[in-house]
């Protein structure tokens, strides 16, 4: 069976109730997104509906304890309303705070201003609020699962669980071209950062250290800076490394060179 990479085993491990999976995660551990989960909000909100519903029907045959369904079922529907319904909320409210703030700064009136409240939609009937860390949970035990001989390419399919870790993109993928700017050439960078959410881009030119250029989330990035030396050509050099959340994360790329002329 090589419908994956995992390594398969007997489909029981050894665990107290409720197991290792649900305790609180070590600060700061992150466990990287797994190339079957959507990187759009709409279809991961979707999948956290089926994994729900499917891990109860799956779980049994593949060895997982009953406490452990029931706290994995409860994490994937409260990211799902998290994603869902709360977003949703979120997003619906936030105009009225702008208009608030406009009001406040410079609007008229003599009646004292009433800030507008967030009120949380309600939590799903049978859903309880969650710890940090449910997808870490979530993919921890998806991990286990695939570990079982149980486990077969029909049920990883219904519970949306084909790939691995070992296949998500380690870096960035990048292309340069040369194009003609005001006084010089500037360097177009087209990448490609897959589920992340943008790239953190260095360049060097000439003898010089390595310099924070750009973090870009949207394709192509141009780099429009003037020659060092006005009228002379210099040596660029480029690399990338993902960023999520704020922070550089994962291996650099291959650096690559290119020549900009005046």
């Amino acid at each position: 069976m090589n419908w994956d990479t995992g390594t398969w085993d007997s489909g029981q491990w050894d665990q107290p109730t409720p197991s290792e999976y649900f305790q609180p995660p070590k600060p700061k551990s992150k466990m990287k997104r797994t190339n079957y989960y959507p990187s759009r909000i709409g279809d991961q909100v979707n999948w956290l509906d089926n994994y729900a519903v499917k891990l109860p029907i799956h779980g049994p045959t593949l060895g997982v304890i009953a406490a452990d369904i029931t706290a994995s079922v409860n994490d994937a529907k409260y990211a799902n309303y998290v994603l869902g319904t709360w977003l949703s909320a979120v997003r619906n409210f936030s105009p009225s705070t702008t208009d608030a703030v406009d009001d406040v700064l410079t609007g008229a009136g003599t009646v004292a201003m009433v800030l507008p409240t967030f009120t949380a939609p309600a939590l799903p009937a049978g859903v309880s609020a969650a710890i940090p860390g449910t997808l870490n949970r979530i993919f921890a035990l998806i991990a286990k699962m695939k570990l079982s001989s149980a486990m077969t390419e029909a049920i990883a399919t219904d519970l949306g669980i084909i790939g691995s870790e070992a296949t998500e993109k380690t870096v960035p993928k990048f292309i340069t071209e040369m194009l003609q700017g005001n006084g010089c050439q500037c360097v177009k960078l087209t990448f490609y950062k897959y589920t992340h959410m943008g790239v953190y881009i260095e360049s060097r030119r000439g003898t010089g250290a390595w310099e924070f250029l750009a973090i870009d989330t949207e394709s192509p990035y141009i780099d429009e800076r003037p020659l060092l030396v006005a009228g002379t050509p210099e040596v660029r050099e480029y690399r990338m490394r993902f960023w999520d959340k704020g922070t550089p994360n994962g291996d650099w790329t291959d650096v690559v060179k290119v020549t900009v002329s005046p």
